[in-house]
């Protein structure tokens, strides 16, 4: 029991609600009910392609990771786990993904493919590169929106895509001054040795104005005539102001843990999905 729970731990579910946002564009075209079965295994695919790029980059970076105060508990760094299980665990979830991708459109396992190919040069390279590594990781995010796309068979507008991508560029931004303002200038990172503050408030500024700009625009191109949806406009940037003042006061490493400790982003984020959602399927 113990082993089965250690190969769960190395794939990283804390990570996965992050492929949630497969299921966006469905929901925002208002076909989430009507291809939910499509949509459940193209988020399911995702989850698994991204615990191939975890598990590759946390086996390139286990020397690594035993010198960070929380990365040194993960199981390769901790040599619990071996090179025998991270080959069956790549290979399980290589299967998996494979499978998924064979039963959903041609162009869902396109971006399942970007997407690998994505990791895989971050992992191997790119994530050295200052800028260009906040740029990469923020377009596996946008991959994930375009993939739900490709399961309805629908394209999306180009304000959503360009607030996604900015919205993760902001994530990706506010995890690097956080890593700043706590000294993470270790081994650990070397990318962070290659900022400083200045460069980062300005990449973190104009993502949170780009985002906020091009989700008012999506908003009022798609429902023109709906004050409800321009509504949430409101919430919505509330939950960006909270998040940046999160990332202000150091706080912002994990994202995943930081919306879950917050109760106004929940409260915030909570209410523009459910607003959108009443608007959307009314």
């Amino acid at each position: 029991m113990q082993y089965l729970l250690l190969l769960f731990k190395a794939m990283r579910p804390n990570q996965w609600i992050k492929n949630l946002l497969v299921a966006a564009a469905p929901i925002a075209a208002g076909d989430f009910f009507k291809e939910i079965d499509q949509i459940f295994l193209g988020v399911a695919g995702f989850i698994s392609a991204s615990i191939m790029g975890y598990l590759v980059n946390d086996w390139l970076d286990q020397e690594a990771d035993r010198l960070h105060q929380r990365k040194k508990f993960r199981p390769f760094a901790s040599k619990q786990l071996k090179s025998r299980s991270f080959i069956l665990l790549l290979f399980f979830n290589f299967t998996f993904t494979l499978n998924i991708c064979l039963v959903l459109p041609l162009e869902y396992s396109y971006t399942v493919l970007a997407y690998l190919i994505f990791t895989l040069t971050y992992s191997l390279y790119l994530k050295k590169k200052p800028v260009v590594e906040i740029l990469w990781l923020a377009t596996g995010f946008l991959i994930r929106a375009i993939a739900g796309s490709t399961i309805i068979q629908e394209s999306p507008t180009g304000w959503f895509l360009v607030s996604v991508w900015f919205g993760a560029i902001f994530i990706v931004s506010a995890k690097r001054v956080a890593e700043l303002k706590r000294n993470q200038v270790t081994q650990t990172r070397q990318v962070i040795n290659k900022y400083n503050q200045s460069l980062l408030d300005l990449v973190l500024t104009s993502s949170v104005s780009i985002t906020l700009l091009t989700y008012s625009l999506w908003v009022f191109q798609v429902y023109p005539e709906s004050v409800l949806a321009q509504f949430t406009i409101l919430p919505f940037t509330l939950s960006i102001y909270l998040y940046s003042w999160h990332c202000e006061i150091g706080d912002a490493e994990s994202p995943e843990t930081l919306i879950y400790s917050d109760k106004l982003i929940i409260i915030s984020a909570l209410t523009t999905a459910t607003l959108l959602a009443i608007v959307i399927y009314q």
